[in-house]
């Protein structure tokens, strides 16, 4: 009987989250890559962009804030960051975004929005095309 009480225990423990896996207050519901942001509302979303584009731009809708609460966006090429922009959430349901030029820098990227704690709330992975050559 020990035996099989020991065992439930430590199956409870296993099944239980880690202390650092808490779910974020915060969710981000909107997450997209486009060419630019009109009226808080993506143009040019893609997943693949043409290497004529100067800038991208990721927005994220933040949901859940309460008081003073902020996002960070970490841009990443082919793996590496190249960018990292804390950016303020000022009311419960908020759109907010930062921009990166991207010309001349084809190949994989990334964009991921995290909450205050370092928790992942998104993340889009898009290409920008090498240039095209001419004959």
């Amino acid at each position: 009987m020990r035996k099989a009480v020991r065992l439930f225990w430590l199956a409870a423990a296993v099944a239980l989250p880690a202390a650092g896996a808490e779910v974020s207050p915060l969710k981000a519901p909107e997450v997209a890559v486009c060419e630019a942001v009109v009226d808080r509302t993506c143009r040019g979303a893609a997943k693949t962009f043409s290497s004529d584009v100067e800038w991208l731009t990721f927005l994220t809708r933040v949901d859940g804030a309460t008081g003073d609460a902020f996002v960070t966006h970490v841009w990443r090429f082919e793996g590496n960051e190249v960018r990292k922009v804390n950016l303020p959430v000022r009311t419960s349901s908020y759109r907010t975004w930062s921009s990166k030029r991207v010309q001349g820098t084809p190949g994989k990227w990334s964009c991921e929005v995290f909450d205050p704690l370092g928790r992942s709330l998104g993340v889009v992975d898009f290409v920008v095309e090498p240039p095209k050559r001419t004959p």
